[in-house]
């Protein structure tokens, strides 16, 4: 799968066995721009599957293929430049963040409910975000803290390297609606200045209960996300989504939550 990838054009940085079922796997490729990197997630999964089936087997992206078992993810690491110059890095701010920085995550926070009908789509997606399996299910930001829904991954002091790792989403995505909502929802953020919760360098996942009910949690249902949608009106969300995309999104959505009901 690598050498195809390679042969394609996509840079593969490392692979690795993940912690699920024996048949998990992790390919991390070299990052782009967001439309860029959108078209070169449509171009893995046509290589992974079609390689696959070469060798007589088969790959799903389900993000929950396997009850009692770990999901699959598709992490998303983000940073802004300007200009050629990274936007996200301060050396005098927690985890080397600048203030930009913590206002898109303020925002990506704020707007998490409404991000995720993007990002984590389908019915399918929300067996994965439950409570255990290493699921990011908890909407706070912490440096190289994996049980956070936003993890700042520790770079160093090399400015071009500071990111944060949104690991909610899930690879049952459109990759062009799923980037562009992350990022509307940061920009506004940004925007607004939107202070996120304080960081929480702790294992989230063995948090006493009175110290993990204020901390915001994603939706644990497809039709607990979708209200969020139609409420989050912000002036990037316009901006990005016409009417139509927005009505058609939420017709989509709602086909599969009215089967899901039947069954």
């Amino acid at each position: 799968m690598c050498v195809a990838m390679d042969q394609v054009g996509l840079e593969v940085e490392r692979s690795h066995h993940e912690v699920g079922s024996p048949g998990q796997a992790e390919i991390n490729y070299k990052f782009s721009t967001l439309t860029n990197a959108a078209d070169d997630l449509l171009k893995f999964k046509y290589v992974i599957k079609n390689t696959a089936d070469e060798w007589g087997k088969s790959v799903t992206f389900m993000p929950k293929p396997v009850f009692g078992d770990n999901g699959s993810g598709m992490h998303c690491h983000q940073s802004l430049w300007l200009g050629g110059e990274p936007l996200f890095y301060d050396e005098r701010g927690y985890a080397n963040l600048s203030d930009i920085a913590r206002w898109y995550i303020g925002g990506l926070i704020e707007h998490s409910s409404a991000v995720l009908a993007f990002t984590n789509p389908t019915v399918n997606s929300y067996k994965r975000l439950v409570p255990g399996y290493e699921a990011p299910v908890n909407m706070v930001y912490s440096q190289g803290n994996r049980s956070a829904g936003i993890r700042i991954p520790i770079t160093g002091a090399n400015p071009k390297a500071k990111r944060l790792e949104f690991r909610a989403p899930d690879p049952s995505c459109n990759p062009y609606f799923a980037f562009s909502a992350q990022l509307m929802a940061g920009l506004d953020g940004i925007r607004n200045r939107i202070e996120p919760p304080a960081p929480i360098d702790k294992d989230l996942y063995e948090l006493p209960a009175e110290e993990a009910k204020d901390i915001k949690k994603a939706p644990l249902t497809l039709r607990k996300r979708w209200p969020r949608l139609r409420q989050t009106t912000t002036s990037c969300s316009k901006a990005a989504y016409s009417p139509r995309i927005l009505f058609r999104r939420g017709s989509i959505t709602s086909a599969p939550m009215s089967l899901n009901r039947s069954r």
